[in-house]
């Protein structure tokens, strides 16, 4: 099946077809193989049942789609850290990055995640009244 067959039989799917309009209108979809080309995703659509993370899970492939690079980006590097976490012995808490190749303009490669540190300064009535709280400064 191709990506406009499967994007006919989603247009029915009440889960699937709010995720359809992100893909109208382009001539090519994303779409994730493995060295065997068996696909593993098509975002921002669906994941294929060989990709789900298990108990027994032992290496993990985090894929963030979006609309906009810079929230991807943050996305991408709070998922990264926290699996991380999850991890034992010499990879506690380390994270590989990857290089995205753009197809038509290398001047758009990446690597990712990008895990840079920053210091970030907010008012805590701010904060508050994001979180509902009532936190004082100290």
């Amino acid at each position: 099946m191709d990506a406009v067959k499967l994007c006919e039989i989603f247009k029915t799917d009440n889960k699937m077809k709010k995720f359809l309009p992100i893909l109208e209108g382009h001539e090519k979809y994303p779409v994730f193989l493995d060295k065997n080309r068996q696909v593993l995703s098509l975002p921002p659509l669906i994941n294929s049942e060989a990709t789900k993370i298990t108990l027994d899970t032992k290496n993990v492939f985090i894929e963030v789609t979006a609309t906009e690079l810079n929230k991807a980006q943050i996305c991408l590097a709070i998922l990264a850290s926290q699996f991380s976490t999850h991890c034992k012995g010499e990879w506690k808490h380390k994270v590989e990055q990857v290089k995205i190749t753009h197809e038509t303009d290398s001047s758009k490669d990446l690597v990712t995640p990008v895990l840079e540190y920053f210091d970030l300064e907010v008012e805590v009535k701010y904060i508050n009244r994001l979180l509902g709280l009532d936190l004082d400064q100290d």
